[in-house]
């Protein structure tokens, strides 16, 4: 029988945190779910406890060797058998009501990628932080042309959209930033809901800290891929000159809020900024000041023209 969700996690040599992870979703309290996990080469204790653990939800693929993470998610996704995907980090911790949170979602919204807020956790102190995401689809689709609005592990996408949109193999070390980059550019709505649902673990050994210019690299391949797909223009927003950005990024801007209608003033204030240079001291009230005034301008500007369109 189909389960309605499919939880795809990928392991290598994760032993110290696997123990919690796994368990926070087998204790899900939406248990019709199986959860597939890709061990890519483990050469540390994960595939003794991974074999050790008896569940009748779990599918164990093992690799035999590393191939990396877009390999390994892949061959998970190729083995999913639910209506949703549910991507998880073996490193951090779903709340108990994740998927019956998200399941919502999906039957109740027109959402194709449906994130949550999260508790990003140090290891190092212990010290916990919440973190707020945009919760519409306008705020999330926009705000990809400067940075992943979704928390890649607290997402579920239906399974669908993945058969439509796989991982790019270009884009290495920021492949999740890619995929939403290609499902937005696609059609696909997205949500986040406004509760945290994962607790997200930042240490020392993740990839995205030990690759970190490759993954930077990615992401400016990604981010002008998107913008030209969604617009048609070549300008990313980067920092400019006054002069510049007022002419560029307004226009820019405009266009962004024609395109995807009902941008929040916050969206638009955070997309802004990203055309100013960033200083501190007596520049910073007007330097907001300005942010402010380009951001209702543009949003208002563009409500007039998508009613026009």
């Amino acid at each position: 029988m189909q389960p309605v969700f499919s939880i795809v996690l990928c392991t290598y040599n994760a032993e110290a945190y696997l123990d919690e992870c796994i368990q926070s979703l087998l204790s899900q309290t939406f248990a019709d779910f199986e959860l597939i996990i890709v061990d890519d080469g483990s050469s540390d204790g994960t595939l003794r406890y991974l074999k050790g653990i008896k569940d009748q939800r779990i599918r164990l693929i093992e690799l035999g060797s590393n191939h990396g993470l877009i390999y390994a998610r892949t061959k998970g996704f190729s083995e999913a058998g639910g209506r949703y995907i549910a991507i998880m980090d073996a490193d951090d911790i779903a709340h108990p009501q994740r998927l019956e949170e998200q399941l919502k979602v999906f039957q109740t919204l027109d959402v194709d990628v449906c994130g949550s807020f999260h508790i990003s956790l140090d290891n190092a102190t212990g010290k916990r932080r919440a973190r707020k995401s945009p919760t519409s689809d306008s705020d999330i689709r926009a705000l990809l042309t400067i940075y992943c609005p979704i928390c890649n592990p607290s997402a579920s996408v239906k399974t669908e959209i993945v058969r439509k949109n796989t991982y790019n193999t270009e884009y290495t070390h920021a492949e999740d930033y890619g995929l939403w980059c290609d499902i937005a550019a696609n059609g696909g709505k997205f949500y986040n809901i406004p509760k945290p649902l994962l607790t997200y673990r930042l240490h020392a050994g993740q990839v995205s800290k030990l690759k970190k210019e490759t993954a930077l690299n990615s992401f400016r391949k990604i981010q002008a891929r998107y913008v030209e797909k969604i617009t048609g223009q070549s300008i990313t927003p980067v920092a400019m000159p006054f002069r510049t950005r007022i002419r560029q990024g307004i226009a820019f801007m405009k266009d962004i809020n024609t395109r995807i209608p009902g941008m929040s003033f916050r969206a638009n204030y955070e997309l802004y900024a990203e055309f100013q240079f960033r200083r501190n001291g007596w520049l910073t009230i007007p330097t907001r000041i300005e942010r402010m005034l380009a951001a209702f301008y543009a949003m208002l500007l563009g409500r007039r023209r998508s009613k026009t369109h």
